[in-house]
């Protein structure tokens, strides 16, 4: 299974409109029978936008996310991402804490546009992509 950080359904979204390939469907085409995942965490973050108050670009949300496997934060989950975070020599936020405790739980690589955020973590898989792009 391979887990998608936010920034991969929002990178898929910005780029459809643009009629540009995305990492999401590089993604689906390299591994075409993988699973690919989204932590729960992940969906309070794509509903935080804007963008999801308007009904076609909220069914176009929907309609991404729908086919993905909702990876639901259990205790195992919590446990592991408290102790990343109070663990790394670099900040990291709750959220991708919890996302980076997601693939980790479930011996996934992660897929993030973010590699910055991610990369100091011990254990952590990161996928390759078509493009490493540093959005923040």
């Amino acid at each position: 299974m391979v887990v998608l950080d936010t920034n991969i359904i929002i990178d898929h979204l910005r780029l459809q409109e643009a009629a540009q390939q995305s990492e999401l469907e590089y993604l689906t085409s390299k591994y075409p029978d993988a699973k690919l995942g989204l932590s729960v965490i992940s969906i309070q973050e794509l509903f935080e936008g804007k963008s999801t108050k308007n009904a076609r670009k909220l069914a176009a949300l929907y309609k991404i996310i729908k086919p993905l496997l909702v990876l639901e934060c259990d205790t195992k989950i919590a446990k592991r991402a408290g102790e990343l975070a109070r663990d790394t020599s670099v900040a990291i936020t709750f959220a991708d804490a919890a996302i980076a405790a997601t693939a980790l739980e479930h011996n996934s690589q992660l897929a993030t546009l973010n590699t910055k955020h991610f990369s100091h973590i011990a254990k952590l898989r990161l996928a390759k992509l078509q493009q490493s792009l540093l959005l923040f």
